[in-house]
This record gives structure tokens, sequence and C-alpha cells, in this order.
């Protein structure tokens, strides 16, 4: 995990953030993935992101799944950088009322930014190798 992450201040801010009728919060944190994956071995992955494109997609798919499921609060913090396997690229939030509405709204803003987000993501392969993937 990187060191300059500051788990505890995004918590805080979630907090602070969400309403005072929220009664649920629910996180989300995506990783870097294992070290294997079809006999490869992942040495560094790279997020890039457009900020003025890729900030306008996250809050729009955070404002339509408030609307969609009617919970007060969503966001998506996304990393850019190089990672290392384990490392924390995102974080999505969800705060409401009830917790099937948050499960719902939580499951689709992480869906939905994957391939939505104006993300570029580069796996770099311990043999020297990279691979730009397509969301």
């Amino acid at each position: 995990m990187k060191d300059a992450l500051d788990y505890e201040g995004i918590m805080r801010a979630i907090l602070k953030n969400s309403r005072d009728n929220s009664r649920a919060i629910i996180t989300y944190v995506g990783l870097v993935r294992p070290p294997e994956l079809g006999g490869r071995r992942i040495k560094e992955f790279v997020i890039e992101a457009d900020h003025e494109s890729s900030g306008i997609a996250l809050r729009q798919i955070c404002e339509e799944a408030k609307k969609k499921f009617g919970v007060q609060f969503a966001v998506i913090y996304l990393f850019e950088g190089s990672f290392q396997v384990g490392d924390t690229l995102v974080i999505v939030a969800v705060a409401g009322k009830a917790h099937p509405e948050v499960f719902s709204a939580l499951d689709e803003v992480a869906r939905r930014f994957v391939h939505e987000g104006h993300i570029r993501k580069k796996e770099v392969y311990e043999d020297g190798g990279f691979k730009w993937i397509e969301s």
C-alpha cells in the first residue's frame, strides 16, 4: 500500500460529507490484482486519467446513483500513478438511510467507474512486457 494514502483522512471526509440522516455507509477498496494472471507476473500497474473528463464522469456516476437509489452520498477516490500488487487503486463510498439501497448503489458505482471513468490502465510485467487494459 502506498505510504501516502491516508485512509483515516478519507474516512473522516466520507463521514463529514454524509448527511446526518444516513444510517449506513459502505466502502469498497479496489486493489492491484494478484501477481499471477495468465502466466505473467505483474510488476507494476499504472493508472492515468484525463482530470477534466474523468472528474466529470466520476461525479456524474455518483449523482446518477444518488438519484436512482435514493442515497444521500456517493464518492469515488481514484488514485493515479504507478502501483504495486496489493496497492489501493480506488475507494468508493456510499451512504444512505438503509443498507439495501446503499449496497445496490455501491455495486453500480464500482462497476460503472471502470468503464465510464475515462481512465487508462497499464499492466507492466516482470518479463519487461506491458499491456494497456481496455475498459
